[in-house]
C-alpha cells in the first residue's frame, strides 16, 4: 500500500514556482497588452505617414501656386487664345532677360523656362506628380487678362497609406495701372482731389510731371513753379477781355491779317492804379 503525501511537500513544490493556471493568466494578459501596444504603434506610424504626404503635396502645391500667380501677375500679356485650355502657359515680362516665361506640363512633372533659349526648371518634385495640368486665359476687354488655373497633385507613392491627393482650380489677374474705357467724374462737385501732399502723382502721360509745387512740361525735374521744355505759344482765337485785376499778369497775343504785325500785350496795373493792356511789341 501507498503512504499518502505529505501535505508540507505539496506546499513546498507550490512555493517553488508558478502554478499551471498562473501562467496561463500571465501570458492572456502579455498578449493583450501586447497586441494593443503593436496596434497603438502601427495607427501612429500610418497616421505620421499619411500626415508626411500630406504636407508634401500641400507644400508643393502652394510654391506652384504661387510662382503661376507671381509671374501672371507681372506680366506684359498672356499669350494665349481666349478661352482655349492648353498645357502651357507663355507670359511676355517687360524685361528682355526673361521674356518670354513659360511654365508647362510635362508627364507628371511642371517646369519653368524665362526665355526660349534658356533651360527648363523642374517646380514640382518627384516626391509628387502632377496631372491634368491646363491654363484657361480669359480676356476681360478693356481690363487686364486672366489666366484660369486647373491642376490636380498627388503623392508619387504605390503605398496605399500615402495615398493622397488634391485638385486645384484657380483664377490669376494681371496686375497693373487701373484701365478706365470712360471719363473719371467725381461723384461730387468740387470735393474730390487727385493726390494729395504726400502722395502726389509723378507724372501724367510722361508728358506733365510734378516735383513738389512745380509743375514742368516736357521736364522732369521741374526746378521752378513752371519750367517748359521748349516754347510757349500764346494763340488766341478768342475776344480779348477787359484788363482788370483778375487777368493781372495777362499776357495776350492779338493775330493781325495780311500786311498787318501781330501784338504781344500784358494786362499790368500803371502808377495811376488803372489796369491797362500794355503792348510790349
Amino acid at each position: 500500500m501507498n503512504k499518502p503525501e505529505n501535505p508540507k511537500h505539496i506546499t513546498s513544490a507550490l512555493k517553488d514556482g508558478f502554478t499551471l493556471v498562473e501562467i496561463l493568466i500571465f501570458t492572456g494578459l502579455f498578449s493583450v497588452i501586447a497586441v494593443s501596444f503593436l496596434t497603438f504603434f502601427v495607427s501612429v506610424v500610418q497616421t505620421h505617414t499619411k500626415q508626411a504626404a500630406v504636407a508634401e503635396v500641400n507644400q508643393q502645391s502652394q510654391l506652384l501656386l504661387d510662382t503661376v500667380q507671381y509671374y501672371v501677375q507681372s506680366a506684359s500679356l498672356i499669350e494665349l487664345s481666349s478661352d482655349t485650355a492648353t498645357t502651357t502657359l507663355k507670359l511676355r515680362m517687360s524685361s528682355s532677360t526673361i521674356d518670354p516665361t513659360y511654365i508647362y506640363a510635362s508627364g507628371t512633372v511642371v517646369y519653368f523656362q524665362q526665355t526660349d533659349a534658356g533651360a527648363a526648371q523642374p517646380l514640382t518634385s518627384n516626391n509628387v506628380s502632377v496631372s491634368n495640368m491646363t491654363f484657361t486665359k480669359r480676356a476681360n476687354v478693356p481690363g487686364h487678362d486672366s489666366v484660369s488655373v486647373v491642376f490636380t497633385l498627388a503623392y508619387n507613392s504605390s503605398n496605399t497609406l500615402q495615398s493622397f491627393l488634391q485638385s486645384l482650380n484657380i483664377s490669376v489677374a494681371r496686375v497693373g495701372a487701373a484701365t478706365f474705357d470712360s471719363n473719371v467724374v467725381p461723384s461730387s462737385n468740387n470735393t474730390y482731389k487727385l493726390g494729395t501732399v504726400a502722395n502726389d502723382w509723378q507724372s501724367i502721360n510722361s508728358t506733365i510731371y510734378f516735383s513738389g509745387s512745380n509743375v514742368g512740361i516736357g521736364a522732369s525735374s521741374p526746378g521752378q513753379t513752371l519750367e517748359v521744355n521748349g516754347g510757349v505759344r500764346l494763340n488766341t482765337s478768342t475776344a480779348k477781355p477787359t484788363c482788370a485785376s483778375a487777368q493781372r499778369g495777362t499776357f495776350w497775343v492779338t493775330e493781325s491779317g495780311a500786311g498787318t504785325k501781330d501784338s504781344v500785350e500784358v494786362c499790368v496795373k500803371n502808377a495811376s492804379d488803372t489796369y491797362i493792356w500794355a503792348t510790349i511789341y
